[in-house]
Order: structure tokens, then C-alpha cells, then sequence
């Protein structure tokens, strides 16, 4: 009976496994809401575009990507600036980012190792930035970028930030105007205006987390391992 349970089980496992690998793609998505107009009345939206709405996070069994999407047309007005900033648990900094300018992050996890800066004019483009012992390195590129209408779209590879399935990171993202000493002028995490003037310096502390979800498949075999270890103790 022992070895006929097992049989089905570990056979249904298997369906569970080729099912799993004809759908393969994002196995996890989840979607981080910002407040709309908290930018200060003082500083210039570029149309909007610098009101950040919400950023979705999803991933498959290779790939972070990252879905920006702000309160404006990129297309109609390009000078913004928008970047992400990624806690990992590395050797992160505290104090600064990749590009230098005044926005700095803290999480439980300690201080930001990676930083990915982007721009919507002259074709758009997009850096990655890594933080290790006490200097930023880069830039990098990114296994994918695109914008169109009032979205960006943002792919890394997981093994370029170090992370693997079941990993948990912290992140915010921020738009910031032409400037190399702009600051953070919306901050996704930040429901209250950010700063109060282009140059004010800005940290992220309330920020978000996503933790990399496993396949199905992984699942499966997780569950027909516990089922087969309760019969074998039965």
C-alpha cells in the first residue's frame, strides 16, 4: 500500500513538474502603491512625470523586473530622472547611492548595496550600480529596458544582485530632475512630500520588501516530500 501511495505520488510530482515547465514565466507579482500630487507645490513635476504611482515587482526563476508607473506621459515630457534603490543585505551604504546624488536608504537589512539610475530622454537608458566594502562600482547594464506612455519597465538578471529564489530584498524607487545634486522629488514609499526642495537631502527608511517566490514545481516537491515522510513514519 506503502509503495503504491508513493507511486501515485511522486507521479503526480511529475505532472505537477511538466506542468510547471510548460508555463514557465513570472511565478510571483505584487504591486506597491505610492500616493498621487505629494510632490512639493514648489517644485516642478515635469507634467507630472516625477509623481510616482506605483511600481509592480515580479519574478520568475531567473529575473527580477520592475514596472514603474508614474503620473504622466514620459513620452510628452522626458527630463525626469528614475531610480531604484535595493537593499539586499550586503555590505550596503548608508549615506549615499550610485550616482551621487542626496538620497541615502536604510532597512533591517542595513544599507543600500544596489542602485539602478534611469533616464527617458535622448533615447532613455538605464545603469546598475553595486555598493561593496566602502565604494560604489559601475555602471552595468541591465538585461532589460523600455518605457512607453506612463511606464517603465525595468529586467535584472537575479545573479547580477546576488539573489536567489526565496531571498528576501528591500527597496524604493525615486524621480529626480536633470541635476547631478537633484534629490528624491517622489519617493514610491513615501505617501508626504519627499523634500521640499530639488537639493534637500532624503533617506528611505519605510521602505518595501518582496521576497523572490519559488515555482510550482519546487512546491510540489517540497509537498510530496512531507507527504512521503509522514507515511514513512506512519
Amino acid at each position: 500500500m506503502t509503495t503504491r501511495l508513493s507511486t501515485r505520488l511522486l507521479s503526480g510530482c511529475a505532472a505537477l513538474l511538466c506542468a510547471a515547465a510548460a508555463h514557465a514565466g513570472i511565478l510571483g507579482s505584487q504591486t506597491y502603491n505610492d500616493s498621487s500630487n505629494d510632490i512639493d507645490p514648489g517644485i516642478a513635476n515635469a507634467g507630472g512625470t516625477l509623481d510616482l504611482l506605483s511600481m509592480e515587482v515580479s519574478n520568475s526563476a531567473t529575473d527580477l523586473v520592475f514596472r514603474l508607473t508614474v503620473n504622466g506621459s514620459l513620452n510628452s515630457t522626458d527630463w525626469g530622472k528614475f531610480m531604484i534603490g535595493i537593499s539586499t543585505g550586503g555590505a550596503g551604504d548608508t549615506a549615499g547611492n550610485g550616482w551621487g546624488r542626496p538620497i541615502s536608504m536604510t532597512s533591517s537589512l542595513g544599507g543600500m548595496d544596489y542602485w539602478i539610475g534611469s533616464w527617458v530622454d535622448s533615447g532613455g537608458g538605464a545603469q546598475l550600480w553595486n555598493y561593496s566594502a566602502s565604494s560604489w562600482s559601475g555602471p552595468g547594464g541591465l538585461a532589460g529596458y523600455s518605457f512607453s506612455g506612463n511606464q517603465i519597465t525595468y529586467t535584472m538578471s537575479l545573479s547580477s544582485l546576488g539573489l536567489s529564489i526565496g531571498d528576501t530584498f528591500f527597496f524604493d524607487a525615486f524621480s529626480s530632475g536633470g541635476g547631478g545634486g537633484d534629490s528624491a522629488i517622489d519617493a514610491l514609499a513615501n505617501p508626504s512630500v519627499s523634500v521640499t526642495g530639488w537639493n534637500g537631502p532624503y533617506t528611505s527608511s519605510s521602505n518595501f520588501s518582496y521576497t523572490l517566490v519559488p515555482g510550482p514545481g519546487a512546491m510540489a516537491l517540497i509537498g510530496v516530500a512531507g507527504l512521503l515522510a509522514r507515511r514513512r513514519r506512519r
